[in-house]
Parts: C-alpha cells; sequence; structure tokens
C-alpha cells in the first residue's frame, strides 16, 4: 500500500499517542527520526537535569547516591523498562550504553573461549553489523591477536568453525529491519561447539 502526504496526515490525526508529540521540543518544520541514538528532548528535561545539578550534584554532594536515589536508579529504571518489553520487575537494569555493555561481554566471551579453546581466534559478525559495534569488535582483535569475519546474512550459519571465539550478531538489522532466524544460527554455533 503506497501512503501520500495527505493519508499519513489524516493517520497522524487518528493517532491515539499524537498528543505525547507535546511533551517534546521538536524544532518547527523538522521530521526527526533518529530515535535510537539521541531523540527528541522532552520538555521536562531541562528543569530536571538544573534540579541534579544545583540540589542533588551541588548541595546533596555524594549523598545523593542515598538521599537522590542514584544508587538503586539502574534497578528502579530497569523494573520500568521491563513493564514495556513483557519482563518482570527485577529482571532488568538499565547499565551502561550499548557500546560500553558490547564492548564488556565481547571482552568476557573472548577470555572464557580463551581459557577453554585457545585455538580459537576468530570473531563473526554480519558484513552490515552496526558500524560501533564493529569498531568495538576490530579494537579487540588488534589488542587480543585475533582475526574479524565478516560474512553476509546469508552465510552467518556456515561460518561456525571449531575457529571462532565469538559470534557478535544482532537479531534484527538495523538497516533493513530483517531479523535473522536466531534458532538455527544458535544451532549451528551450538554444533560447532
Amino acid at each position: 500500500m503506497t501512503h501520500t502526504l495527505q493519508t499519513c496526515r489524516a493517520m497522524d490525526a487518528h493517532d491515539p499517542l499524537r498528543t505525547l508529540r507535546e511533551l517534546f521540543v521538536v524544532p518547527e518544520g523538522v521530521t526527526y527520526l533518529d530515535g535510537n541514538s539521541l531523540g527528541v528532548m522532552p520538555k521536562a528535561a531541562a528543569a530536571r537535569v538544573a534540579q541534579v545539578a544545583t540540589e542533588e550534584w551541588a548541595q546533596g554532594l555524594i549523598r545523593s547516591w542515598n538521599s537522590a536515589g542514584w544508587f538503586t536508579m539502574p534497578q528502579r529504571l530497569g523494573d520500568k523498562l521491563a513493564q514495556l518489553i513483557g519482563a518482570k520487575a527485577g529482571e532488568v537494569v538499565v547499565t551502561d550504553s550499548t557500546s560500553i555493555n558490547l564492548y564488556k561481554v565481547l571482552s568476557a566471551a573472548l577470555k572464557i573461549a580463551a581459557s577453554e579453546s585457545p585455538q580459537r581466534k576468530v570473531i563473526v559478525s554480519e558484513r552490515t553489523n552496526f558500524p560501533t559495534d564493529l569498531y568495538i569488535a576490530e579494537g579487540l582483535c588488534k589488542t587480543n591477536g585475533l582475526t574479524l569475519e565478516l560474512v553476509h546474512d546469508s552465510a552467518i550459519a556456515a561460518a561456525m568453525r571449531r575457529d571462532v571465539a565469538v559470534l557478535m550478531l544482532t537479531h534484527v538489522n538495523y538497516r533493513t529491519g530483517a531479523m535473522h532466524d536466531m534458532s538455527a544460527i544458535t544451532s549451528a554455533a551450538h554444533a560447532a561447539g
């Protein structure tokens, strides 16, 4: 089905979430679609940032880890996020950025692979994986004397060999929206050891 500007505006007019736009600062005449890395600013954010800086940080200092709830914030935010993704309270924690967490998990997986199977010296990833993810893998390969092998999505399962230490793969391709058959790929990875 082809949508015209007129049909899109009609759908927008009937969207039950349309009033939420008023909660954000959206420059006039801008259609902003980059919500994955830096979404539009909520109108309440500026006042909240000022309050954190001038009260919680400037006045509360180190006490704010407890008095302002900074210490438990990862769990509290995780519980709110859990509701959106169908998880239970206590199952989700909001932590570092995706990139930092990817670095941590890749580093840990490579350390495990090196201790259990020293011959495993390859990280396999999809050729069109998110660029930052690939930069992280490249850096770890240089640091650890490993090889990064980039394959087309159709060749991922076939790339699972005994020399592969880690398969770094996202479930959904960020450019195309194509979803991988993770069950089949996981089976191929398990079969390779």
